[in-house]
């Protein structure tokens, strides 16, 4: 008989929640978005910032039930392909509502630039999702799906911008850029906790096609931090965005140290405990740095 006491799994909380649901990156798209208006004082139309809301939401969701149905029979799951296969029927109803209201508010709110600006992104975000769903066999020649989600999600962003967008500056692409680089970054972090389920489910991404790569996640994400207050020396308009690029680079870099602590290739120091569902989790909330100047600059 086994003596060991009963552990009883942890429950989600918050940010696992908002990570089951999908809510979490429509969310960092509106706070950059908005971050990105105030910092450049673009105007931003409300309508915009709901269809960029929904229009992510959707897009995650139909991303992540296509993920959990391609699975085979036996084979492990994450917490989120579990809670979305425990609860298709919900899933698929939400995605025709979530659909049907953001097609209103695209033909109610968006002007004529943002709309074919944000048609070309769709279209984009479509062919990622047929070259990606079943098996994304296109990734083993071409491993590059993590930056390619990080520069599809940044041009989704900025083209809520339109049409009252900031002026095609230096400052402005190079803010641009660093905000492509953050969310590559997170893809490619989430990329290397997961190797093994990848693998194990037959899926490819950067971590599994070179993962001596992604080893050096965290030197990256402390390189951009760098080149981000660097860039803020030079393009000091967009401070706020090379300030918020910076902070979310060093927390994604936090993240894979505790990662590195737990895979133990640091035996004298302490884990800091986070499960690999958690962690993911957390890879996205790290993004929401820019609600501490927005919140700053409504004061």
């Amino acid at each position: 008989m086994d003596m060991r006491k009963h552990v009883p799994p942890r429950l989600p909380g918050p940010a696992t929640w908002l990570n089951l649901v999908c809510l979490d990156a429509p969310i960092v798209a509106v706070v950059w978005l908005c971050l990105f208006a105030t910092t450049f004082h673009a105007p931003l139309r409300p309508g915009n910032a709901v269809a960029l809301f929904l229009t992510a939401w959707l897009i995650y969701l139909a991303d992540r039930l296509a993920d959990a149905s391609s699975l085979k029979a036996g084979s492990p799951r994450s917490l989120r392909q579990q809670f979305c296969l425990r609860h298709r029927e919900i899933w698929s109803s939400a995605l025709l509502l979530i659909g049907a209201f953001d097609l209103y508010v695209i033909w109610r709110g968006l002007a004529a630039g943002a709309f074919f600006a944000g048609a070309a992104v769709g279209i984009l975000a479509l062919i990622y999702l047929a070259l990606n769903h079943p098996n994304g066999l296109i990734w083993h020649s071409l491993p590059a799906k993590e930056v390619a989600i990080g520069l599809l999600f940044t041009a989704g962003t900025m083209v809520a911008l339109l049409p009252a967008a900031a002026p095609v500056s230096g400052a402005f692409i190079a803010c641009s850029l660093a905000f492509a680089c953050v969310c590559s970054l997170n893809c490619i972090s989430i990329a290397r906790w997961e190797r093994e389920l990848d693998r194990a489910q037959g899926k490819i991404s950067l971590a599994t096609c070179h993962p001596r790569f992604v080893r050096h996640t965290g030197r990256i994400c402390a390189g951009l931090a760098l080149g981000s207050l660097a860039m803020a020396s030079i393009y000091r308009s967009g401070l706020p965005v090379f300030g918020c690029a910076c902070a979310s680079a060093v927390l994604l870099g936090w993240l894979n140290a505790s990662a590195d602590l737990k895979e133990g290739r640091f035996q004298n120091r302490r884990s800091l405990g986070l499960n690999r569902d958690e962690r993911t989790a957390l890879a996205d909330l790290v993004l929401l740095t820019p609600l501490i100047p927005l919140i700053a600059m409504a004061l």
